[in-house]
């Protein structure tokens, strides 16, 4: 998408917000629907799909190093796809650093096991899945579909929040 074109579509949902609407749930894939399939570099250099992961659940994290609660939940994140990998879980964190020296950095310094994704032109982030803000997560089940929509940081580590992914991983 054109830059002019993201403005226009910020200047729009402004006016919308203005007006008292609120879009947050209802933006960008929603609960119930298809998740958009991507292709991505990891930090290694490597393609890495959306679709690849068909058939397992996913964590779908959006997030930055330079945002504080985003860069709490990665520890979760990997305690999380530790722990349950091996039952067909994963977790894909897809950042927006606008650099990918502190992305990779960060990733090595956290040992990171799971795929860390650089959208580097927000083209994930803004134009498929129109992520307003960090972090942003979503729950896809093995179907494909979105199971949950989380704006916000949560206790990854709470086990309200590994049951919530064990019910997902157990429906067939």
């Amino acid at each position: 998408m054109q830059t002019y074109t993201r403005i226009t579509v910020i200047c729009c949902l402004l006016l919308l917000l203005g007006a008292g609407y609120t879009p947050a749930a209802e933006i960008g894939p929603e609960a119930g629907k298809l998740a958009p399939s991507f292709t991505l570099k990891d930090v290694g250099g490597r393609d890495v799909s959306l679709s690849s992961y068909r058939g397992k659940v996913v964590l779908l994290n959006f997030w930055a190093t330079w945002c504080p609660s985003c860069r709490d939940e990665m520890v979760p994140f990997n305690n999380l796809y530790a722990s349950l990998a091996d039952k067909g879980f994963v977790v894909l964190a897809v950042s927006i650093d606008p650099s990918l020296r502190p992305l990779k950095s960060f990733a090595a310094e956290k040992r990171l096991a799971f795929p860390v994704l650089w959208d580097k032109d927000k083209e994930v982030y803004f134009d498929l899945y129109a992520v307003l803000g960090l972090p942003t997560t979503l729950l896809i089940d093995r179907n494909g579909v979105v199971a949950e929509k989380i704006i916000g940081d949560r206790d990854w580590s709470s086990p309200e929040m590994k049951n919530r992914i064990l019910t997902l991983i157990k429906r067939k």
